[in-house]
């Protein structure tokens, strides 16, 4: 699934937050991985309002 300007992400070990500045231009099919400390970050909110 393509990542959206305001897509937030963060590692539940170390606390680091990665948040998407500007939208994937990638096909629903591309796979995606937001990876920290060894393992997938946890999705907290989805896309930016408006």
């Amino acid at each position: 699934m393509p990542r959206s300007v305001g897509d937030r992400y963060i590692c539940e070990k170390c606390g680091a937050q990665l948040v998407y500045e500007k939208a994937c231009p990638c096909s629903e099919e591309m796979a995606h991985s937001e990876i920290c400390c060894g393992g997938q970050m946890k999705r907290v909110s989805e896309g930016a309002p408006g």
